[in-house]
């Protein structure tokens, strides 16, 4: 299967520039994550990509979840992490801590998928449908968040090569980069709100309903909070308020239940 995925593999640094000048050229607009997700796909070949950030609440809000083949398996393997299973990850701890030493990490490290060390519910949820077969993990530091890049090849593709992961260390500080400056830039709302997204959050404040728009238009709570121009601590409360009263534990039943798919 490694032997299909190495004659498949076609990226090299020249074909590779007009998309990571795509990328540069989308940040802080909607465009970006397409234009992120060619750039993985046209280096790496991957079959999914869930870009996650870790805060200091241990909480993690999916900004993006993306199954070429399958989105909606996408988003459902998404909402079971954020709602929890990303404690199961063996990469968890790490995360942890580099959010007590305040996010300080030298440079953005890639970590290969370490089967061996994962509990069989954790592989069962989040591998064995839609086929996935391997993952490389990306953990970028952000000012007060940790970026969590996990990309995901299939049965078709086969296990990543030497010569993917040589590629992914190469694009890893510009991944780094873009990731940290599109997901951590105040980016003002552009969207109206559906009706659904309306009905749903009729029940609360306009604080905790402004809160809630910016989390379901892809902002972290930090760049939320400075949109809104209130303190961190704020813009928790607001958080845990609003979950409250509609009744959802994270990021990921709030948007699944302002986008029912």
């Amino acid at each position: 299967m490694a032997d299909k995925r190495e004659d498949r593999h076609a990226s090299s640094w020249p074909s590779l520039v007009p998309a990571m000048a795509a990328c540069v050229d989308a940040m802080g607009s909607e465009g970006f994550d397409e234009a992120l997700l060619d750039l993985l796909r046209r280096a790496v070949r991957i079959e999914q990509c869930m870009i996650f950030a870790y805060d200091s609440s241990d909480e993690i809000d999916c900004l993006l979840a993306a199954n070429e083949r399958q989105p909606r398996v996408a988003g459902r393997l998404a909402q079971l992490y954020a709602d929890g299973l990303f404690r199961q990850d063996p990469n968890y701890q790490r995360l942890r801590q580099l959010i007590d030493d305040k996010g300080k990490l030298a440079a953005t490290e890639l970590t290969t998928m370490q089967p061996e060390a994962m509990s069989p519910a954790y592989q069962s949820h989040l591998f064995a449908f839609p086929d996935l077969v391997d993952k490389v993990s990306l953990t970028i530091p952000g000012q007060d968040s940790i970026y969590y890049l996990n990309l995901y090849c299939g049965v078709t593709a086969g296990p990543f090569t030497k010569d993917d992961l040589a590629c992914l260390d190469g694009l890893a500080p510009l991944l780094a980069s873009l990731i940290r400056r599109h997901y951590g830039s105040t980016r003002p709302l552009s969207q109206r709100p559906s009706a659904q997204e309306t009905a749903v959050l009729t029940p609360l404040s306009e604080r905790e309903r402004q809160l809630c728009l910016y989390l379901l238009r892809g902002h972290t709570l930090k760049t939320a909070a400075a949109e809104l121009d209130i303190a961190l601590s704020t813009a928790e409360t607001y958080r845990k308020r609003a979950y409250a009263k509609l009744g959802v534990p994270s990021k990921a039943r709030l948007v699944a239940l302002c986008r029912p798919s």
